[in-house]
C-alpha cells in the first residue's frame, strides 16, 4: 500500500525555497541551549539523531498519517522502517512491542476527531531569506493538534515551555496568513506497559495499558504577540550572526566561537 514515505519529515524545500527556516520545535532550545542551538543550525554540527524514544514516535506518528490519508495502516511499512534503523543504541524490539498497542488507543480517538489536514507544512518570511514554521501533526476546525507519545505512567496535564513554544509558533504562522487558530491540543499517548515483573521481587508489576490524555490551552493576542516578538528576536539574530562574524561569539554566548585575530603582515613604523 504505503508508496509516500511516511517516516521522514517534511523540511518544506518547496515552500522555503532555500530560506533559513526557525523550526517550530527548535524555538525553546534557543533559549535554553543557545550555543548549541547556533552549532547545529547555522554551523552545521550535527545535532540530535534519533533514540528509541523518538523513532517510536515516529512510526506511531506514521501510523495516524497513514489511517487519515487512506483509511488504513501499512503495518508491514512500519515494520520494514523499524528493522532498517542502523542506530545500534535503538532498541527495534521495543519499538516493534509498543507501537501495537499506542495506535490500537490513537485510532479510536483520530475517527471521533478526524483532522480535516495531517502533516501540512507552514511558513512565514520574518525577514529576507529568514522565516519560522515547520510540518504540523494535525489540523481540525480551529484547532491544532499534536501527537505526542509518552513513557509517563500518569500523563501530563499541562503544556511543557519547549511544547508551547512549538504550537503557538504554528499559530502565529498561521495567523500571518490569515487563518485563526483558537486552540492548541497536545494529544498524549502513553506506551502500553502490562504483563511487568520485579526484578526485585518476581512478582507482577501494577499494568499501565496505553491511554489517550489531551492537554488544551487557548491561543490568545497576548501569547500570539509574545512568540512573535521571540520568533522575529531569533530573526535578527540569525541575520546579525549573518552579517557580522566578529558578533558570533557573543550571539551564541559561546568564546569558542570568537574570530581570531587577522594576522599582521607589515608592522608600521
Amino acid at each position: 500500500m504505503t508508496q509516500k514515505n511516511y517516516f521522514a519529515y517534511n523540511v518544506g524545500k518547496d515552500i522555503t525555497k532555500n530560506a533559513f527556516r526557525i523550526g517550530a520545535s527548535q524555538v525553546s532550545k534557543f533559549f535554553d541551549s543557545t550555543a548549541n542551538w547556533y552549532r547545529e543550525h547555522l554551523l552545521g554540527e550535527e545535532g540530535f539523531i534519533g533514540n528509541t524514544a523518538s523513532h517510536l514516535g515516529t512510526v506511531v506518528h506514521a501510523g495516524i498519517e497513514m489511517f487519515v490519508e487512506t483509511g488504513e495502516v501499512d503495518y508491514q511499512a512500519i515494520e520494514d522502517y523499524v528493522l532498517s534503523i542502523e542506530n545500534p543504541e535503538v532498541d527495534q524490539q521495543h519499538i516493534l512491542s509498543q507501537y501495537g498497542p499506542m495506535l490500537d488507543v490513537a485510532l479510536p480517538f483520530v475517527m471521533q476527531n478526524m483532522p480535516d489536514k495531517v502533516e501540512e507544512f507552514v511558513f512565514h518570511e520574518i525577514l529576507p531569506g529568514i522565516g519560522a514554521g515547520g510540518s504540523i501533526d494535525a489540523l481540525r476546525g480551529n484547532s491544532i493538534m499534536d501527537w505526542k507519545t509518552t513513557s509517563a505512567k500518569t500523563l501530563p496535564t499541562k503544556f511543557t515551555r519547549s511544547y508551547w513554544f512549538q504550537q503557538m509558533t504554528y499559530a502565529w504562522v498561521l495567523k500571518q496568513q490569515g487563518r485563526t487558530i483558537d486552540y492548541i491540543k497536545l494529544v498524549y499517548i502513553s506506551k502500553n506497559e502490562t504483563g511487568r515483573v520485579s526484578e526485585k521481587t518476581g512478582k507482577p508489576l501494577k499494568d499501565y495499558p496505553s491511554q489517550i490524555s489531551v492537554v488544551t490551552e487557548e491561543v490568545t493576542e497576548e501569547g500570539l504577540d509574545l512568540i512573535g516578538s521571540c520568533l522575529k528576536l531569533i530573526a535578527e539574530s540569525v541575520h546579525t550572526w549573518n552579517e557580522n562574524e566578529e558578533l558570533r561569539h557573543l550571539l551564541a554566548q559561546d568564546m569558542r566561537l570568537k574570530a581570531k585575530p587577522k594576522p599582521v603582515l607589515f608592522i608600521k613604523e
